[in-house]
Order: C-alpha cells, then structure tokens, then sequence
C-alpha cells in the first residue's frame, strides 16, 4: 500500500498542471493562458528577437521562469541549451498583402526564413482561423535547434506562433506550448476589426 501510495503522490507531483492565467496584452489583440512557470515580456529585447526571427513584431514572448534573465539580455546572442526554451505569440507586422489565401503568408514566410529547414507542414485551425502548423529545424548544421510554428490569419493580418528549444529540451517544454496555443484567442480591439 505504501509503494502504491508514493508511486502516485510522485506521479501527481510531476504530471498535474500547474496554474494558469489569462493574460491581455498592451496593443495585441488576443489572449492567452499563460502557465505560472513561464515569465513574458510584451517588449522583447533585440537579442530574443533575433534568436526567435521576428524582429520589430508586436509581440509577446515567454521563456521558463528559470531563464526569465533571457528577456533583458539587451546584447549579443543568445544561445539555447541548458533546459531553456523561448516561445513568442506575435502580429507580423511585415507582411503586407491583404485578402490573399493563408498559402501565400506562409509561402512568404519560408521565403523570409532561410534559417528553418521544415520537416513537417500540415493545415490545422487555432480557434476559427485556418492556421497552418510548421515543425523544422534550424538549417545551420553546427546548430541544434528545433522550431515548431503556427502561421494564420485573422482578419486579413498575419499571426505568427513559434517555440524554439535545443533538440536535448525540446518535448520537455512542448506540452506547455501545446496547451498556451489551445488557450490562444482573439478578443475585440477596434485598431483590428476588420472594416466592412
């Protein structure tokens, strides 16, 4: 009985979920529930920015809260490893074209990112929009790391999801992502409705 019990308290320890909450964001027009383990900025240093490639993007970007030092690195570069992880939920605000099919963002952002060496491609939805789910690596043969993304539209503007791990932390850290997509939703802002 005492076996059964300890093998059980251990199991909950390490598999319940831990807490949650949905956060708004300054001049974004989404939520999402963001797990008490992982610290975010809404105003994403240079060397993060670079490291997840969307720079100059409104943004929000997350990392564990271990490695929330990440977030205000304001120079140099910042290297994967060691357990940490980066996730940014952002408005590619680049991409210009408007009432164009979801392929085309995505051709455009493969186009853009030479760095992602796609493995996998597949259609999906996040919410009501028709997204499309993109896991890669990085196409530097010295690097490690591993990249999954969602690109989709809302409203005729293009979102981009990314999270990014060395390969060593990389399914450690996915199951939070997974669930912070799910959680992900558009609210209402008047600078981003759509005008009929």
């Amino acid at each position: 009985m005492i076996t059964t019990t300890t093998a059980l308290l251990l199991f909950s320890i390490f598999f319940l979920p831990g807490a949650y909450s949905a956060e708004k964001f300054k001049g974004l027009t989404f939520t999402i529930e963001v797990p008490d383990t992982w610290a975010y900025t809404e105003t994403p240093e240079p060397p993060i920015e670079r490291i997840l490639g969307v720079s100059s993007y409104t943004s929000v970007v997350l990392v564990p809260v271990q490695f929330a030092e990440l977030l205000i690195e304001e120079k140099g570069d910042i290297e994967m490893g060691n357990g940490s992880a980066a996730i940014v939920f952002a408005k590619a605000s680049d991409y210009s074209v408007k009432n164009a099919p979801l392929d085309l963002y995505v051709k455009y952002r493969m186009n853009e990112d030479d760095s992602l060496n796609v493995i996998s491609q597949k259609a999906t939805t996040i919410g009501n929009d028709k997204a499309v789910r993109i896991e890669g690596h990085e196409n530097n043969n010295a690097s490690n790391i591993r990249i999954l993304e969602y690109l989709l539209l809302h409203n005729d503007e293009p979102y981009v999801i990314r999270y990014i791990a060395s390969m060593d932390d990389f399914e450690r850290n996915l199951p939070a992502f997974e669930l912070m997509v799910k959680s992900f939703a558009f609210g209402t802002n008047a600078t981003d409705s759509k005008q009929t």
